[in-house]
C-alpha cells in the first residue's frame, strides 16, 4: 500500500528529459531547471521564446487511474471556473494527455504541463488580514468549480487522507521521541471521539486534498490565483479541502482561532458549508498535521537525503506541540461563534 512513499522515485538526468520530451512531444528545450518534488520529477522546461512547461514523470508505483482523475478534474474545475490557472496538460504526439515510457524494463507515466507563472504561496513573507480573506474566496472558488466532479475510482486506500488514520497508527512508532508519540496518540483520541459519531453524516467530496503553501500559486500582485499538484486528489470529506489550507496557514502563526474564522467567513461567501462541517475543522487540522509528521518519521528514515520530505516537520511539530496547552474543543466553539454558517 506503502510502495509509492517508500521506493525510490524517478530521477531522469537532463538530458534523458531533453529526450523524453523531445520524443514524446516533439518539443525543443532551450533551459532545463530540477524542481523539488515529494515522490515524482518534475522539471521546469524553457523554450527560446520563454514559452515554459513543467514535465511530470510519475514514480513507477503510481497507477493511470490516480492521473487519469487528475486531468478529469482539471478539466471540470476549468470549465467552471476559466478564472483559476490549472497546469493543464499537453496532448503527445498522439493526441494522448498522459504518455507511457519504458526505461530498464520500468514503465513511467508522463505527463506535460503548462507552467503558472507567479510565486508560490510560501515565499509571501506575511500572510495579513487581506491576504487570509483572499485566500479563503480561492480555495471556495476551487471547491465550488469541482462541484459535480465525479469518478469511478475516487476513494483510495491513502495515508494523506484525513480520514483515514491507520498510517498514523502504524508508523508513530517512528516517531523518535515518547514525549511526542503522546502528543500524536492524543490527538487522535480527541479526533475519534469528536469525529467518529458524525463521520456518516459529514458531506464528501472529491477534492484537490493538498492546498498547502507550496502549490498554491499569487500572481504580481500577491492574489492567490493558481494550483497545482493534483496528485493526491481523493473522495473523502469535503470540510477536509479548507481544513489542509488551514493548517498550513495556521504553521508559525499566534492566533489560530481568528486565522481559521477569518479564512472561513471568506470561504463560506463563496461555498457555503455545514455547521457540523466548521465544528470539526480544528481537529482535521491536528489530523492533517499529524499525518504530516508521521509521514515525515517515516520517509526521511528510507531517504534521509531528500529535505522535500520534512520541509514543515518542524513547524507542524510547533504547532502539535501546542495544542497540549489548550482544549480542541473550546477552540471549536469559538470558530463557530465567530464564522458564518
Amino acid at each position: 500500500m506503502y510502495t509509492i512513499f517508500n521506493t525510490p522515485g524517478p530521477n531522469f538526468s537532463d538530458s534523458h528529459a531533453i529526450a523524453i520530451v523531445k520524443n514524446l512531444y516533439d518539443l525543443k528545450v532551450s533551459t532545463i531547471k530540477s524542481l523539488p518534488s515529494d515522490r515524482d520529477q518534475n522539471i521546469l522546461l524553457y523554450q527560446d521564446d520563454d514559452h515554459a512547461y513543467i514535465l511530470k514523470i510519475s514514480h513507477p508505483a503510481e497507477t493511470f487511474s490516480v492521473l487519469d482523475m487528475q486531468h478529469k478534474a482539471i478539466q471540470h474545475i476549468y470549465i467552471n471556473n476559466k478564472n483559476i490557472k490549472l497546469p493543464k496538460e499537453i496532448k503527445n504526439i498522439e493526441g494522448d494527455y498522459i504518455s507511457k515510457f519504458t526505461h530498464l524494463e520500468i514503465e513511467y507515466f508522463v505527463r506535460l504541463v503548462e507552467y503558472i507563472p507567479g510565486s508560490l504561496m510560501k515565499d509571501l513573507p506575511h500572510h495579513n488580514k487581506s491576504f487570509i480573506k483572499m485566500l479563503g474566496e480561492f480555495l471556495g472558488n476551487i471547491s465550488s468549480a469541482f462541484e459535480g466532479f465525479h469518478y469511478d475510482n475516487s476513494f483510495r486506500r491513502f495515508p494523506w487522507d484525513i480520514s483515514q488514520t491507520d498510517f498514523i497508527y502504524d508508523n508513530i512508532c517512528n516517531i523518535d521521541s515518547k514525549d511526542k508519540q503522546i502528543i500524536i496518540e492524543q490527538i487522535l483520541n480527541d479526533c475519534e471521539n469528536k469525529i467518529n459519531g458524525l463521520k456518516h453524516d459529514l458531506p464528501r467530496a472529491i477534492i484537490h486534498n493538498d492546498a498547502n503553501d507550496h502549490n498554491v500559486i499569487i500572481n504580481d500582485n500577491n492574489i492567490p490565483y493558481g494550483i497545482i499538484d493534483f496528485g493526491d486528489i481523493i473522495k473523502t470529506y469535503r470540510v477536509c479541502e479548507p481544513a489542509i489550507c488551514i493548517a498550513y496557514l495556521l504553521l508559525n502563526k499566534d492566533d489560530p482561532v481568528q486565522i481559521t474564522s477569518d479564512f472561513l467567513n471568506a470561504y463560506q461567501t463563496v461555498y457555503p458549508i455545514k455547521k457540523m462541517e466548521i465544528d470539526v475543522i480544528i481537529y482535521l487540522v491536528c489530523l492533517r498535521l499529524c499525518i504530516s509528521v508521521t509521514m515525515a518519521a517515516y520517509r526521511k528514515k528510507i531517504f534521509p537525503e531528500n529535505q522535500y520530505i520534512r520541509v514543515t516537520e518542524d513547524q507542524a511539530w510547533d504547532f502539535l506541540k501546542r495544542t497540549k496547552q489548550i482544549d480542541l474543543e473550546y477552540y471549536s466553539d469559538q470558530i463557530i461563534n465567530r464564522v458564518i454558517s
